[in-house]
């Protein structure tokens, strides 16, 4: 069974992406465990890097992370790669609220818009585990950035509500071709090679 990803761009999903998810009880019932399982094989069909239960018509605070080894040979900002895990209930606060940094992003609910969203450098997150175990960590980088993304959607927010009108911004085609021409040289045919086998999935 496969699960379908809903975008901002479809009127009748626009309620379930723009609203504040509700929060999910312990311990877990047979629904949620099926959700975070099939958000988990779909995570890892689509190659990374994060997925919230709303973005596949869900209001529930369950988000799944999942960066793989490829993506950090990409990005300068991702110390590690890091294993299929799921966070529930997930809040974050700044540590440093003044040091905002942008990069690119893209997201699987906005096919429309790409762009250099700004997001905190480091975090205080708060989470809990399938187990219903709550863990607090303080995380920077590539890896705070995808919580801070996957967090928003559990807020009702997107990355087009991030994106102000001084962002560098444009389509997912003219940002993917941006993000590749500051890329150095040595990593672009890596790039074209990780997008081709995105385009196969």
């Amino acid at each position: 069974m496969d699960i379908n990803i809903v975008t901002i761009e479809q009127a009748e999903h626009q309620a379930v992406l723009k609203t504040k998810a509700t929060p999910v009880s312990f311990p877990l019932v047979k629904a949620d465990l099926e959700l975070i399982s099939l958000m988990k094989a779909k995570l890892e069909k689509l190659g990374g890097v994060g997925l919230a239960a709303p973005q596949v018509d869900n209001s529930r605070q369950i988000i799944a992370i999942y960066i793989p080894e490829e993506a950090k040979l990409l990005r300068d900002t991702i110390e590690s790669s890091y294993p299929m895990h799921v966070m529930i209930n997930p809040s974050y606060e700044p540590m440093h609220p003044e040091q905002v940094q942008t990069d690119f992003e893209a997201c699987y609910s906005v096919s429309s818009k790409a762009g250099k969203v700004p997001r905190y450098g480091q975090i205080k997150i708060i989470w809990f585990d399938e187990q219903g175990h709550q863990h607090t960590s303080i995380e920077t980088g590539f890896y705070a950035r995808v919580l801070q993304h996957e967090i928003d959607h559990l807020n009702g927010l997107l990355i087009t509500d991030r994106l102000t009108p001084d962002c560098v911004q444009g389509t997912l085609e003219e940002m993917m071709a941006l993000r590749r021409a500051e890329l150095p040289e040595n990593k672009r045919a890596l790039y074209d090679k990780l997008m081709a086998q995105k385009l196969k999935k």
